[in-house]
């Protein structure tokens, strides 16, 4: 494919997961506002692009860690869209056509991605370089057909009306937008510094790691002067946090004045020592911009960057745009005049039966009907005018459209609340205590705990593969499928056998479920526990203040097995007995696999560590503790995943209860070796 040389190029790499998906279409659509296409065409094209970003992250990669690029690039005739990637290769055929009957048939979705890449593209094509996939969408802008000029006058009042009209337009919307375009370009002026101070910190902490040269130093400084053309110095400091709160930070490396290397630092006047930030301070008779950085390695404070940018590059780059906009203000101003002045040449009475159909289509949101009489060019006017009447009629479809799935969404988000328990129920001896969080409105974590008769406690953590409203309606169906199925299989076992069934034969195509369930005797203080794919429950033992993690073998719901059923396809059970102060702990995957700014995974451990230092809690004080710690554990990342923390703790039988603590006790000895045992044979 041969490009010209492109006018505009945007370029960013997003990590390849469902997330940042998010950012890569704004990032697109952000880059795609700036070029001449429409709406129209652009929507069309976002829905390439995600469709491809899509397919490399669920095909390409599998879900795993992988990265994107994405280059935007523009010339005046088209635009054009690659996005690399290094997963794994896979076909696309530019021309073969789309079979609709064979689709039917068989009811997949094949093949209809490309198609659509096609259909919204002028071309597409695909390349494997390398070890690279290399996809490129390239779309034309449509030409500006040329109109015709009329050639007669109208009144000297409505050309003189119309004239100062689009001057005050013109000098008002000038006005607005240098605002606008000042303090973007204030704001781009400044990100591009401070990126700046990141990149020299970040080659300055290399420096310092290696125990570079004095010279090696110097070097860099002027290197990166070099490289920065607008960059007044550069000073490279070295100090612990110490000697930065001292005052006693030393010269590096000066990029003007290399003579004062090992000196001790004076920041410009008004600048506080050894403090990151900017500055307008005086370099002689200028005005700079000082900024300061700081240079760590592995957290700790070894150094600092200082640079100054002159006050005038920010002046010159707000001064060119200012210009930009008179010269594009004079442009349409001479435009709207030679405008007005074709227009003055209508017939006086086309134009006004033009203008009553005008305020009708404004106010009614009708389509324009064309004057009987007058030139055939007012009819051409009203054509263009009833389609831009459609075009903004179907932008308020398609507000009220979203308005309507806004509300729909809000609802289904109350309905899915109503869902969950409102109440924890209460049983003779044990505390339950629970939560549920959704990454969206909506979501696919689930739990629930109900009494099957008087003695024996269902307890159901479950959590549908994937988020928002199609794991929502999945968790719906679950919970409803889970109160049917419960009294009549009494076994957990048995209930996530009865619960894959009846998901494998009304959703074949949907999601799998991963589920935990747990039946509490409260007469012998046993749990049976068997789970479907789902995380470990934790059992903190209040006598030996130890964690076991019971993780019973079994497939999630919803994935079929290859080979005839057989033994292996039943979930398997562990039982174990409770004494009292014991803790159970039940949880999905958003609690232990809850990440960091730093992208470190909250674990197993993190959750044993809550356990394991608040013995004493009820079971509702505890599942506040773990939802509280995984909120200080996660503070500044994006939460990606649903939450839902479950606790049971036996407490002390209640003078009503089923027996004794002797005799419960008593009761329960042998019982209590056998459950230690397969614990132990499990771990």
């Amino acid at each position: 494919m041969a490009f010209s040389r492109p006018v505009i190029e945007h370029f960013a790499a997003f990590e390849a997961q469902q997330n940042p998906l998010d950012h890569a279409r704004a990032f697109v659509q952000a880059a795609l506002l700036e070029t001449p296409l429409e709406k129209r065409a652009i929507a069309g094209l976002m829905l390439a692009v995600e469709e491809a970003v899509t397919n490399t992250i669920r095909h390409g990669y599998m879900y795993g860690p992988g990265r994107l690029h994405v280059r935007v690039r523009s010339t005046r005739q088209w635009v054009s869209i690659t996005i690399t990637d290094n997963g794994r290769a896979y076909s696309f055929d530019t021309e073969a056509a789309l079979d609709a009957r064979q689709l039917a048939d068989t009811g997949r979705r094949g093949g209809l991605g490309q198609y659509l890449m096609r259909k919204v593209t002028d071309q597409v094509e695909y390349r494997r370089v390398g070890d690279e996939n290399v996809l490129t969408l390239l779309k034309r802008f449509r030409p500006v057909a040329a109109k015709t000029l009329l050639k007669s006058g109208l009144h000297r009042r409505v050309t003189w009306t119309g004239t100062i009209v689009l001057a005050v337009s013109v000098v008002i919307g000038a006005w607005l937008i240098e605002r606008q375009t000042a303090a973007t370009a204030t704001g781009e002026f400044f990100e591009q510094w401070s990126q700046f101070g990141r990149t020299a910190a970040a080659a300055t902490s290399q420096h310092f790691l290696n125990d570079r040269s004095d010279a090696e130093f110097d070097q860099l400084a002027i290197g990166l002067k070099s490289a920065y053309p607008g960059l007044d110095y550069l000073i490279i400091l070295s100090g612990s946090s110490t000697a930065r709160e001292s005052g006693q930070l030393r010269i590096r490396a000066h990029s003007e004045s290399p003579e004062f290397v090992h000196e001790v630092y004076q920041p410009p006047p008004g600048v506080p020592t050894g403090q990151d930030g900017r500055w307008l301070v005086k370099a002689g008779n200028r005005p700079v911009y000082h900024f300061a950085q700081s240079v760590q390695i592995d957290g700790r404070p070894i150094g600092m960057v200082a640079w100054g940018i002159a006050e005038s590059e920010l002046v010159a780059r707000i001064q060119h745009e200012r210009a930009r906009i008179v010269r594009w203000s004079v442009a349409v101003f001479i435009a709207g005049v030679l405008l007005i002045l074709i227009g003055s040449n209508w017939m006086a009475r086309p134009i006004q039966k033009l203008l009553e159909a005008l305020r009708t289509a404004s106010t009614r949101g009708v389509e324009v009907s064309a004057p009987t009489a007058g030139p055939d060019e007012i009819r051409e006017v009203v054509a263009a005018f009833n389609e831009a009447t459609e075009t903004v009629a179907q932008t308020h479809r398609q507000m009220a459209e979203r308005d309507t799935a806004r509300r729909e969404m809000a609802a289904s988000e109350q309905l899915q609340r109503a869902l969950l328990p409102h109440e924890l129920p209460k049983a003779d001896g044990y505390e339950f205590g629970a939560t549920c969080r959704m990454a969206r409105q909506v979501g696919g974590d689930y739990y629930d705990i109900f009494a099957v008769d008087p003695e024996h406690w269902l307890i159901i953590v479950a959590d549908v593969a994937g988020k928002g409203f199609p794991a929502a309606l999945l968790m719906t169906s679950f919970r409803t499928a889970t109160r049917l199925l419960a009294p009549t299989h009494r076994s957990p076992a048995d209930l996530l056998l009865a619960l894959h069934e009846f998901l494998t034969a009304h959703h074949p195509a949907g999601p799998f479920v991963t589920a935990c369930c747990a039946l509490l005797d409260t007469r012998n203080h046993q749990v049976e526990i068997a789970s479907a794919g789902h995380t470990p429950v934790l059992l903190r033992n209040s006598s030996s203040h130890t964690i076991a993690r019971l993780n019973p073998r079994g497939r999630p719901i919803g994935i079929v097995s290859q080979s005839e059923k057989g033994p292996d396809d039943r979930p398997q059970t562990l039982t174990v007995t409770l004494q009292e102060g014991d803790h159970l702990l039940l949880f999905t995957d958003g609690a232990s696999e809850a990440r960091s700014g730093m992208g470190e995974t909250y674990g197993l451990s993190g959750l044993e560590t809550v356990m394991l230092g608040h013995p004493t809690l009820n079971a509702p004080e505890l599942v506040e503790s773990v939802v509280a710690d995984i909120d200080r554990f996660s503070a500044g990342s994006t939460v990606i995943d649903d939450l839902t923390v479950l606790a049971v703790r036996r407490a002390a039988a209640s003078a009503s209860g089923f027996m004794s603590h002797k005799s419960e006790q008593a009761d329960n000895a042998p019982v209590r070796s056998q459950s230690q045992n397969a614990i132990a044979a499990i771990l």
